[in-house]
């Protein structure tokens, strides 16, 4: 009884695994984790740009200069990490994971991307490699904290895309009533 009991939990948990890595988009193209997305915006290219490369960087990145490699007047690219958690542990067990993120302006609409996520394991064997490989259950070094690790990534992307598409909302003035 015991045997039957402990396979359906395990059976179960298998199951739930698999199923959250189905909020993980990966290319066809490239085969890697791809967060994209396409926003509508209201006004001209250069105040959109401005908006994206003034408030919003500034609001996401500490120190925006260090982040951007690539600017050139429609399209800002950048690179950055996320620290992950890993329950109970010190931040400084826990994987640090490097990203590169592109964000295009055109007329009426943003798109950004956010790609090449890799494992920054410089603390250990001084290298990265492609978090992709966290998405294989099938891989014998599989860890089931892998599976958390993808759902904080995504929720993460989530919040990284709102972030953005709030600040390319333009202000709304008020205009004051004269009496």
């Amino acid at each position: 009884m015991k045997r039957v009991l402990f396979l359906l939990v395990t059976l179960l948990f298998v199951t739930f695994s698999f199923a959250q890595t189905d909020n993980i988009p990966v290319s066809a193209k490239t085969q890697k984790i791809c967060f994209q997305r396409v926003i509508q915006t209201e006004g001209t290219n250069t105040e959109v740009f401005n908006r994206i490369a003034g408030e919003w960087l500034r609001s996401a990145y500490k120190n925006p200069q260090a982040v951007v490699f690539a600017n050139d007047g429609s399209t800002i690219s950048g690179k950055h990490l996320i620290q992950l958690t890993c329950g109970e542990e010190a931040k400084a067990h826990c994987p640090r994971v490097n990203y590169k993120f592109t964000v295009e302006v055109r007329e009426g609409r943003v798109r950004y991307t956010i790609t090449d996520f890799t494992l920054d394991t410089s603390k250990t064997t001084k290298g990265l490699y492609p978090i992709e490989r966290w998405l294989n259950t099938e891989d014998p070094e599989f860890d089931s904290q892998w599976t958390d690790y993808l759902n904080q990534i995504a929720s993460w992307a989530e919040d990284w895309g709102a972030n953005l598409e709030a600040k390319l909302q333009p202000e709304k003035t008020v205009e004051e009533e004269e009496w």
